[in-house]
C-alpha cells in the first residue's frame, strides 16, 4: 500500500539565530519540516483548548449574559439624535 501524501505549502518564517541553532543540532535536515509542523500543530491545539476554555468560563459569567441581552437596546433610538 502507498503512503497518503499530504497536500504541502512552503512558508517562509524567521527564527531567532539560538532557536535556528538548535533546530538543526537536534533535527535532521530531511525531518525538520514534519518536526516543525508536528510542533505547529501541538501549539495550535495548546491555543485552541484554551480559548475553548476562555469561551466556556464567558459563557459561565452572569454578567457577560445580561451584558449581551442589552446589546441589542443599545442603538435604540440612536437615529434620533
Amino acid at each position: 500500500m502507498r503512503k497518503q501524501t499530504l497536500k504541502t505549502v512552503n512558508q517562509t518564517f524567521s527564527l531567532p539565530t539560538d532557536l535556528s541553532a538548535e533546530l538543526h543540532a537536534y533535527v535532521k535536515h530531511r525531518e525538520m519540516s514534519r518536526f516543525v509542523a508536528d510542533a505547529v500543530r501541538d501549539k495550535l491545539k495548546s491555543k485552541k483548548e484554551e480559548l475553548s476554555k476562555a469561551y466556556r468560563m464567558a459563557n459561565k459569567d452572569a454578567g457577560q449574559k445580561e451584558a449581551a441581552e442589552w446589546e441589542g437596546t443599545l442603538a435604540d433610538g440612536a437615529d434620533n439624535w
